[in-house]
This record gives structure tokens, C-alpha cells and sequence, in this order.
């Protein structure tokens, strides 16, 4: 059976803009309060767009916050629970004869006692690292191979090493959220899932790239690993946009067609 719509030719430019925006008068404000029984949602997002990465980097620098650069640099080329993120030393990324290391293990503090069979995880010290801490260097005096790379800024005046707080992260990064008004619930468990995240984007969501961090995070399905860093809430929130049934102009054939249209230009 065909399908014929009616309505004309494809409006791509239609397609394309912004048709959330209701027409003043169509509808009138609420006349009593509504209660709302969804559940709040306080689930971490990773950070997705690589202009917000961008930006915050940019935020924290000019603001000379190079300790808080350095932990969010870390933090999301790294990958690690923020457990084992808040406990790093310098020397655990750089050498005694001052280069950086190309690999360092971890013994994950979550894992250790849940793992029939203990081993480390091996951390890739990659550009992005060396640049962040190296910036860190250039601006910070005193500093020695022994001390916590993200000292607990409290201890400062009384010369204490010890590291920051998970706490004081969760603290942080909230704080950074709002300062740049950024659209997203930030905490701990983003750092992890930004690095999650876009591991699976550079693969172009590799099944076999899903299998690795599948283990990393000691998932127990890939279907748990895809939730994990927001790329199945992706999927749904795209597959309830494109549907469009009914619509005349904007249903899921014509999104199909206008693809097709533009791969042929």
C-alpha cells in the first residue's frame, strides 16, 4: 500500500528550525499548581559536547584555577572513580628523572575486594594530561614528585598534603555548572562518563570498543555500559524526536528522504 502525504515538497529548512516556541495567546498560564509525581532525576551526565569541554577548560584557566583545570583534564582522559582520581601523586604520572611516564597501573579501590582475581589497571598518560599539569607546574611553587596531584586547598596555609575531598569534587563541579549555566546534572560520575562517553564516539560506537569498556567498569552486560554513559538515553530521546506520526511535513520518511537528498548533493 502506498503512503501519500500531502502538504507539498520537503521543507528541509522547516525540518530545521526551532518548532517548540507556541504563538503568544494560543494558551493561557496555569490557573492552579499541578503536582508532578516523576521521581527527580540526580543521575550524572557526561559532558558531550566538545565546545563545553572546551569552555570550562577555558573557564578554569582564565580564572587561574590550574589545580581545578588539571583535575577535570585528568579526570576525563583518565577515566577513573573519583576514589582513585582524588588520591593520584605526581609521581605516579611523572618519572624520577622528570618526563612523563607513558603508563602507570592503578589498583582500583572499588574492585579490589570484589575481583576473584586481582589485578591493576594501566592509565595512559596522553597530551591532554601533560599539558594540564604541566600548566599546573609553571604556576605553582613548592611542588614535589611525592605530593597529591589535587591537594585539598584548606591545607594550603599549613603545608599539609593531602588530597581533596570527594566531597570537595562533587562541590566543584556543580559550581562550574552553574557558573557557565551548563544544561546538565555534573558530579563525581561525570568525569568518569565524559571519558566513557567519548571513547565510544572516536570508535564510532566499535562493538568491540563497547566489550573493553564493558570490563573497565566491570559492567555485567553492554547494555548496562551503553546506559552508563548516556548513549542509550540518546537513542531513546532520538527515536521518540524522528517519529513524527501525523505530522505532515516532519514525519520519519521525510527525514529519510532529505538524508538521502544530501548525500546525493
Amino acid at each position: 500500500m502506498a503512503i501519500i502525504l500531502t502538504g507539498g515538497p520537503i521543507n528541509t529548512a522547516a525540518l530545521r528550525e526551532n518548532l517548540r516556541q507556541i504563538q503568544t495567546g494560543l494558551i493561557a498560564p496555569s490557573s492552579e499548581r499541578v503536582k508532578d509525581d516523576a521521581l527527580e532525576d540526580h543521575a550524572a551526565d557526561p559532558i558531550k559536547d566538545m565546545d563545553d569541554i572546551m569552555m570550562i577548560s577555558r573557564f578554569l584557566i582564565e580564572r587561574r584555577r590550574y589545580r581545578d583545570n588539571m583535575l577535570f583534564i585528568v579526570g576525563i582522559n583518565f577515566g577513573l572513580r573519583v576514589s582513585d582520581l582524588r588520591v593520584l601523586r605526581f609521581c605516579n604520572v611523572i618519572n624520577d628523572n622528570l618526563t612523563f611516564k607513558d603508563t602507570f597501573p592503578v589498583f582500583e579501590k572499588k574492585t579490589r575486594n570484589t575481583r576473584k582475581k586481582k589485578k591493576n589497571r594501566y592509565i595512559t598518560v596522553n597530551t591532554a594530561v601533560m599539558e594540564a599539569v604541566t600548566l599546573y607546574l609553571e604556576h605553582t611553587e613548592n611542588v614535589c614528585l611525592s605530593d597529591y596531584m589535587f591537594r585539598s586547598e584548606s591545607n594550603n596555609g599549613s603545608n599539609l598534603n593531602e588530597p581533596i575531598s570527594a566531597k570537595s569534587v562533587d562541590r566543584l563541579l556543580k559550581g562550574i555548572a552553574k557558573d557557565l549555566r551548563l544544561p546538565m546534572h555534573l558530579s563525581t560520575h561525570s568525569l568518569r562518563k565524559t571519558f566513557c562517553y567519548h571513547q565510544m564516539v572516536m570508535s564510532h560506537n566499535d562493538p568491540r570498543k563497547l566489550m573493553l569498556l564493558q570490563k573497565m567498569l566491570g559492567h555485567s552486560s553492554p547494555a548496562q555500559t551503553l546506559d552508563y554513559i548516556g548513549i542509550t538515553g540518546e537513542e531513546i530521546e532520538e527515536a521518540y524526536r524522528t517519529l513524527n506520526l501525523g505530522s505532515i511535513n516532519h514525519n520519519y520518511l521525510d527525514a529519510v528522504s532529505i538524508t538521502e537528498e544530501e548525500e546525493t548533493a
